[in-house]
């Protein structure tokens, strides 16, 4: 924390942080399946007199549970998800207090909704004194649909399957022999749209309207362009991290081999637990770089026929982690959900390309040694919000160990998140409207 100055203002103290769970309406998802009910939990971190706000929109837990919750896979019955829905349901009409900007922030695939304090994904640059500081601007952050840490997901009991996916007709009936997966194991299909729009009802459920910034990393990343395009007048700037427009073939490849393991595992779909460690591993090396690996994971200067080398070790490690931590159907979900991200299917009557859409002011931010989202994708993004006429810069996150940099490389993060925060506003809401009201007048003149 960065220390006061003599004569310089003291900053209001923060509460420290709390989650919550809002109870929302259902959600139809973009293939056909409905959620309902439909949960949320988010993280909140913000200024004293924002609790009161927040306990009269949201089910808030306490200090003790918020701690004690970090990372801790949430199942439910069906007659506690009608619980759990009738506790969070509140119909609290206190307004956010002004004038605390908003920034909302997205976590990456296995994160959860505990973005800031002890254990967070992005502890090292949310705090007092700190880029995001809670007593400056209101943090909220929100456990994406479909994963495992209290929003609706597959790890809930009566959660939609892909045989739910009624858009595209019914699912195939198998004969007997035929190799084919069985829809009826498979979670419903679920796109960066969907977690963007459950998002979205979040929002509402708290009555923010307008988010001073948005930030996320990979899968974080889809849903920050997915809600800047669904929702253009709510969002002054945002800053996708290492991602891309689309998923690309080299990425949804890799999430292939991945969901292999976990589905040839002999125990899927009740507990394919070496299968998660496998795709985890898998994946793994898709987030570092060779560099990165040589330098923490170096070849030992004694040789045996039978010692594992230490990137195995490594990799067994992160393996045996996240099969603690994570539901392996959520983990299907949610590799599928990264797969179906396409942002030039814009799922609103309009249509449209959703690049088209984005009013916000943006940051986008590729990392040089990224193999899984070369930072080539983020550049040409930028270049394309320009040649639309919006602000949009390029920066460029040097790291050592590839796509999670943006989870190490702490020093590297913070000027970046500095600078997002001084970007100019987006047209946001009263320039779209006045534009509107323009477009408006020419065609009756």
């Amino acid at each position: 924390m960065r220390p006061v100055r003599p004569g310089q203002e003291i900053p209001p103290r923060a509460e420290t942080p709390r989650v919550f769970d809002l109870s929302l309406p259902d959600l139809p998802l973009e293939a056909g399946a409905r959620v309902a009910p439909h949960l949320v939990r988010g993280w909140w971190w913000g200024p004293p007199e924002d609790l009161a706000w927040l306990q009269s929109r949201a089910r808030v837990h306490s200090e003790e549970a918020t701690r004690e919750g970090r990372l801790r896979v949430v199942r439910r019955t069906a007659s506690e998800l009608r619980d759990a829905a009738s506790d969070a349901r509140r119909i609290g009409l206190r307004r956010t207090p002004d004038p605390v900007p908003t920034v909302l922030l997205v976590h990456a695939l296995t994160g959860d909704m505990n973005a800031g304090g002890e254990g967070g994904w992005w502890a090292p640059v949310i705090g007092h004194g700190r880029p995001l500081d809670p007593s400056r601007v209101r943090l909220l952050c929100f456990n994406n649909l479909g994963s495992c840490y209290g929003t609706s997901g597959p790890a809930d009991e009566g959660f939609p399957l892909r045989t739910d996916d009624t858009r595209f007709g019914p699912s195939p009936v198998l004969p007997k022999g035929d190799l084919r997966l069985d829809e009826r194991s498979l979670p419903a299909t679920i796109t960066p749209w969907d977690q963007a729009r459950s998002i979205l009802a979040a929002l509402d459920a708290l009555g923010v309207d307008e988010v001073a910034l948005v930030i996320g990393g990979s899968l974080g990343g889809m849903v920050v362009l997915c809600l800047a395009a669904l929702a253009p007048e709510r969002f002054q700037r945002m800053v996708p991290i290492a991602t891309a427009e689309a998923a690309s073939a080299w990425a949804v490849g890799w999430n292939h081999v991945a969901r292999q393991a976990i589905l040839l595992d002999p125990e899927y779909p009740e507990s394919p637990r070496r299968g998660l460690e496998l795709a985890r591993q898998l994946a793994t090396l898709t987030y570092r770089a060779e560099a990165g690996l040589e330098a923490l994971q170096p070849r030992p200067q004694a040789w045996s026929s039978r010692a594992l080398y230490p990137v195995e070790s490594y990799l067994e490690y992160q393996g045996t982690k996240l099969e603690a931590r994570f539901d392996a159907r959520a983990y299907l979900a949610l590799l599928g959900a990264m797969d179906h991200h396409d942002l030039t299917r814009v799922p609103t009557p309009s249509g449209g390309p959703g690049v088209d859409r984005i009013r916000a002011s943006t940051l986008t931010v590729g990392i040089d040694r990224d193999a899984l989202f070369p930072p080539e994708h983020m550049k040409n993004l930028s270049r394309r919000l320009r040649a639309q006429g919006l602000h949009a810069e390029y920066a460029a996150l040097c790291s050592v160990h590839g796509h999670d940099g943006f989870l190490i490389e702490w020093d590297a993060l913070a000027p970046l998140l500095v600078r997002a925060l001084a970007l100019p506003p987006g047209v946001g809401r009263d320039a779209r409207l006045s534009s509107t009201a323009g477009v408006r007048a020419r065609k009756t003149s």
